[in-house]
């Protein structure tokens, strides 16, 4: 058997994530149950989707004596559209979510990491970070300078921050208004220390209520 023979399962695990994302997609969309927004399942489903990738990425680092894993940032990023997406087509939507698309074709317009439009119109940026401890006293003037970039464009546009966990940093005050509201945090724990039987403790700001406002 040659080299190429021995990699071929590897090559078709590696081309079937894709298929099985969009079977995972349509299955999702034909069960009237499930993307209820009233509940806490979205919420769960990112973060055990994130607790998967984690524990991947750092058994091959450790498998192949890597020094770093991959950033799992676009991941997140990707997995907030997955169910963004869902719950559009589901509710009959007619927006376009969108990831890195530059608001204006101008220099100096901002990139979003997920932007959501309609009839070429931006009316949700949803700015997505892993955790907050690497820029923990200057994450808030960086997000509303690209705020303020975006009401320039679009004067009614809202802005939302997403954090995936609080662990790392002291996470928003709880004093603080828009949190829960314009600032979420989806986990007080790092994903790799969710289980099924804490997740419930761990949650701190369902992204269900952040859903409801964009829709």
């Amino acid at each position: 058997m040659s080299l190429v023979d021995s990699e071929k399962n590897y090559y078709r695990t590696l081309r079937s994530q894709y298929d099985n994302l969009v079977n995972l997609y349509n299955n999702i969309l034909k069960s009237s149950e499930q993307l209820s927004l009233e509940n806490k399942d979205i919420t769960k489903a990112v973060l055990f989707r994130m607790k998967a990738y984690y524990n991947t990425q750092n058994n091959i680092k450790n498998f192949l004596n890597k020094r770093y894993s991959p950033a799992a940032s676009d991941f997140f990023v990707e997995t907030i559209i997955f169910y963004i997406k869902l719950i559009f087509e589901k509710y009959n939507l007619n927006y376009e979510v969108h990831s890195e698309r530059q608001i204006r074709q101008k220099r100096g317009s901002i990139r979003p990491d997920i932007s959501i439009w309609k009839n070429n119109k931006v009316l949700y940026i949803i700015e997505c970070k892993t955790q907050l401890g690497y820029n923990r006293h200057k994450w808030e003037e960086d997000f509303i300078e690209r705020e303020t970039k975006l009401r320039k464009e679009f004067p009614d546009a809202m802005a939302f921050l997403l954090i995936m966990t609080s662990k790392n940093w002291s996470g928003f005050s709880s004093d603080d208004k828009r949190v829960g509201k314009k600032y979420f945090t989806l986990s007080s724990k790092w994903p790799l220390s969710i289980s099924e039987e804490n997740i419930d403790e761990t949650i701190v700001n369902p992204i269900e209520d952040l859903f409801k406002q964009i829709m």
